[in-house]
């Protein structure tokens, strides 16, 4: 990592590793407003804003710059020593050769969610990484915004399917929070409410999710790659709950249990949302090939997108 690959690294999160979480989100999470890492205050004198591609800070008027100068100030160290610092938290690939933004240390440092095969069973107890600390009603500013400004997701409707979790990383002894939903099996599967650091996981246990409809003859389900697809769709029906059933896979990996729940439901027809990219068209085929006709697909709905919330995003910006 060189200097300029370091002032891109996303602030927010290198503050939420530090322990240090916004109490103030303005301009649609572009400026968020901290209670100053640098000394005990009531009140948030602290704030970085992302401008011209990267986050900068200032502190009480008197203190500010990039992520360097940050690290510098907090650690009370000299440049070379703060991009050691930096190094030794985002260890592992975080910048690809095109010099995109890659993995921070929450996805170097867990098991990778493509990994999970056995959907049942998330790690051995003693090979855990992420440990579950609790669940509650999403209270956190950094996932409202991301949530309605980013995917156009209402967070009253997400209120009724997501919860604000919050896990310690366990070699790193940090705690960190993300948006999750619970499944089948009583574990979370979880995401963090970043586009430029994206990840997933799952704590306690792997499993799909399957949320009931509001119909009395429940003889339908629709399937969903993920959970913001499925309030997606919500969103775009202006529905806060479909008349049939709905399983988020979570994963597609999750094919196989996903089969064997639909079977053991007896449904009479399964509805697929699956992505438009070749994993999802490949799933989608799947799916048609072990129920036949009774599994159409509705991906043709949003052919021209890669997936339900890319349509979403499209119709709030272009279509009102």
């Amino acid at each position: 990592m060189n200097s300029d690959q370091a002032k891109k690294i996303d602030f927010p999160d290198l503050l939420a590793q530090l322990g240090h979480h916004p109490i103030k989100v303005c301009k649609g999470g572009r400026e968020l407003w901290y209670r100053s890492p640098f000394r005990k205050e009531k009140n948030a004198s602290f704030h970085t804003s992302f401008l011209g591609g990267k986050w900068i800070w200032n502190d009480f008027g008197d203190a500010g710059g990039n992520v360097i100068d940050f690290v510098m100030q907090y650690q009370s160290v000299q440049f070379k020593e703060a991009l050691a610092f930096l190094r030794n938290i985002y260890q592992g690939s975080l910048f690809e050769k095109n010099g995109r933004a890659g993995q921070s240390l929450l996805q170097t440092s867990s098991i990778p969610f493509q990994q999970q095969s056995d959907p049942s069973n998330f790690a051995p107890e003693g090979k855990r990484e992420l440990e579950f600390l609790e669940a509650h009603e999403i209270r956190n500013p950094v996932i409202i915004s991301y949530l309605e400004e980013q995917r156009k997701i209402p967070i009253d409707l997400a209120r009724l399917y997501l919860k604000e979790v919050k896990y310690r990383n366990i070699p790193k002894d940090k705690v960190f929070f993300a948006f999750g939903m619970e499944n089948e099996s009583g574990g979370w599967e979880i995401r963090s409410a970043s586009d430029q650091y994206k990840f997933k996981s799952a704590l306690i246990k792997r499993d799909i999710t399957v949320i009931r409809g509001r119909g009395q003859n429940r003889n339908s389900v629709s399937v969903f790659e993920g959970m913001v697809d499925f309030l997606s769709l919500l969103v775009l029906r202006n529905m806060d709950q479909f008349e049939g059933d709905a399983i988020i896979m979570h994963s597609v990996s999750a094919f196989k249990r996903t089969i064997q729940d639909i079977k053991r439901r007896g449904y009479e027809l399964v509805f697929t949302f699956l992505d438009n990219d070749r994993v999802g068209k490949n799933y989608t085929l799947k799916f048609r090939d072990y129920f036949g006709k009774i599994a159409p697909t509705q991906s043709n709905e949003f052919a021209a997108f890669k997936d339900l919330n890319d349509y979403l995003v499209y119709n709030v910006y272009h279509l009102g």
